[in-house]
């Protein structure tokens, strides 16, 4: 373990735990749930909440979780699904879980391994009472060789219900297969709509407290016209012809299933319950549209690809309807929804493994509060496991400058000042004393975190 890791672990800790000191341990908060809700394919461009880009698809519903929570300026991650869905969970880096690239669930490939620690494990071994627990949605974690059908039970939920990956091999979302604990079936109800009814079910069904993750398969392709009344646009010819006009309608169905699923929960429950929404990777290549630019999208190491909409709202947010701009990462969810529940995360995780997540709890509280991290990094690679690898990656950044490195390339350095996308490589010229001192640093940093 790194110095520094040991330093950011010891800060995560004292946020979740509360530090040490004698005397008597304080009652148990008040039932606090948490609905993490994960959107597949959706980045910063298309939440007019971050003026990325001059169009986008209207989302009423999560504008209001905006209104009422804290919106990340700044939230960094890994570059696609699987990546990210086992950052959030296990709160460790994509080299430490071995997940560098979205997994091929039908096959016995490498997989989330059964002795990572989970969230729904952390909090049943940390926890000084019960907490409900259920995955609906895609998963995307396991594999053949790994857990299979019962993969999201074996790593911890009491409950899973949704598709095991995304709907390829001849599914839509109007017939596709899902599994509920293990075993196998068809659904042909429209997914984001089955995937919400499914979440209500669970809510009616949990005593409180309860942590529930809703894996949304939208808007991941196949890309399709949802049932007219969830969404506004005249959609008109194949969705391969309007690609972006139709994954706009997939992102406003989900943000009009979500506000139901929302004004579903009973109020007194709503009341009790933190609202965290994260975007899974940035959006896909073909329905990014000028200035975005396809190539720096879904899949990249540039910004429009790791960086993602990241809102956490209500309960237990102090700091509601404002922007912080500290750099966050995806790992980070997994202490602060620890810290949520008042769980301990030392005794949840139940040795010394290297825990890469800061609680963010400080940010809730005040979105000005000193920055938890001096940078964020990420890194993909494939194929899944612990190598050797075909290809690696990372990307790096501070506050003002990023480092992106690539396999079989030259180092990319760019100054974000003022940017939502790189521009111009710097080091296709020449450097000045300031941007010399950064790049090193960066390069420094980028050496310490990864091996």
């Amino acid at each position: 373990m790194t110095k520094l890791t040991r330093t950011l672990l010891a800060i995560s800790l004292t946020a979740s735990c509360g530090g040490g000191g004698g005397g008597s341990a304080p009652p148990p908060p008040e039932p606090a749930n948490v609905l993490v809700v994960v959107m597949d394919d959706v980045g910063v461009d298309m939440l007019g909440a971050y003026g990325v880009h001059p169009t986008f698809p209207p989302t009423p519903n999560i504008d209001a979780l905006i209104a009422d929570g804290v919106l990340f300026e700044r939230c960094y991650t890994p570059p696609s699904c699987s990546p990210t869905r086992a950052a959030v969970l296990t709160g460790r880096h994509s080299f430490r879980t071995g997940i560098g690239q979205p997994i091929s669930e039908l096959l016995p490939e490498p997989a989330l391994e059964l002795d990572e620690r989970t969230i729904p494990e952390v909090l049943a071994a940390g926890s000084e009472r019960p907490i409900a627990t259920a995955a609906i949605g895609k998963w995307h974690l396991g594999s053949e060789s790994v857990g299979g059908p019962d993969h999201p039970n074996l790593q911890g939920f009491e409950w899973f219900d949704g598709p095991l990956g995304n709907l390829f091999t001849n599914q839509t979302y109007f017939n596709y297969a899902k599994i509920r604990n293990g075993v196998r079936y068809t659904s042909t109800v429209y997914a984001t709509t089955d995937q919400v009814d499914d979440a209500l079910g669970r809510v009616a069904a949990m005593p409180e407290p309860w942590f529930l993750w809703l894996g949304f398969s939208a808007a991941h392709t196949p890309l399709h016209a949802p049932p007219a009344h969830l969404h506004t646009y005249a959609l008109s010819g194949a969705p391969e012809d309007t690609p972006y006009e139709h994954y706009c309608a997939m992102v406003q169905a989900m943000d009009t299933e979500l506000g139901r699923l929302l004004a579903g929960i009973p109020a007194e429950v709503r009341a009790r319950t933190t609202v965290i929404l994260i975007g899974d990777n940035g959006s896909p290549q073909q329905v990014v549209i000028p200035p975005s630019v396809p190539s720096q999208s879904k899949g990249s190491l540039f910004e429009g690809g790791v960086r993602v909409p990241l809102v956490i709202s209500g309960h237990q947010v102090a700091a509601r309807g404002l922007r912080c701009q500290s750099l966050v990462q995806s790992v980070d969810l997994f202490p602060t929804i620890v810290g949520l529940f008042g769980a301990d995360l030392a005794l949840g995780v139940g040795d010394g493994r290297d825990i890469d997540g800061i609680d963010l709890g400080p940010y809730l509280a005040d979105v000005t509060a000193a920055p938890l991290r001096p940078y964020v990094v990420v890194d993909k690679f494939e194929p899944n496991g612990f190598g050797p690898y075909t290809e690696q990656g990372a990307m790096i950044r501070d506050p003002r400058w990023k480092l992106i490195r690539r396999s079989g390339q030259p180092d990319a350095f760019f100054d974000l000042e003022g940017r939502d996308r790189e521009g111009v490589d710097l080091n296709r010229g020449a450097l000045d004393g300031e941007q010399q001192k950064a790049l090193a640093r960066l390069e420094y940093w980028l050496d310490l975190s990864l091996p």
